[in-house]
């Protein structure tokens, strides 16, 4: 019963250093490995859990890659930098669809989570639309405000279902024992 609690404050304290430092790298490959290690705890609540792992093991190579000096500036490092959007819009998908599974093996509706899903897909995909898509300045600078809003509340969301989740399987395992 103790290892889905602490997989899902590991979650949560993941969470909260990617709204915590988005600039600092060092506390970004923290932050992805506590999210890796959490949902590698909980891969036998559901296989959402697993994959999560995996992407949050790519986040970490990423940001090796993408936010320290080995590459230095350059299209490299741009490319490494939309590639890390998409890898961690996946991620927070991932974790969505495991919190999402962990309400229906509870009998509870997972409405919510589809509802924290398109929140947290919009912050992430916002950035690579407007990349691709060559908007204008304007339209760029609107998009950039809207993802500073909105990915804090992508990642709060995240912190709060971790924990939603948490109580729900905590209940579960005890219902099964």
């Amino acid at each position: 019963m103790f290892k889905s609690y602490y997989a899902s404050i590991l979650i949560a304290v993941g969470a909260a250093l990617l709204i915590a430092a988005p600039e600092n790298w060092m506390l970004q490959i923290v932050a992805y490995a506590l999210l890796s290690g959490g949902a590698l705890m909980q891969q036998s609540a559901s296989r959402w859990y697993f994959r999560a792992s995996v992407a949050a093991d790519a986040m970490i190579l990423l940001t090796i890659l993408g936010g320290t000096p080995v590459l230095g500036p350059g299209l490299v490092h741009i490319i490494l930098s939309y590639v890390g959007d998409a890898v961690q819009w996946i991620l927070g998908c991932l974790l969505f669809c495991a919190f999402g599974a962990v309400m229906r093996a509870t009998g509870k509706k997972a409405a919510l989570e589809w509802i924290l899903l398109a929140v947290w897909s919009v912050s992430c995909i916002l950035p690579i639309l407007s990349a691709l898509m060559g908007v204008n300045d304007v339209t760029a600078q609107q998009a950039a405000q809207l993802t500073t809003i909105l990915y804090p509340l992508g990642c709060i969301a995240l912190l709060l279902d971790a924990f939603r989740a948490q109580k729900e399987s905590i209940r579960l395992e005890g219902d099964n024992t």
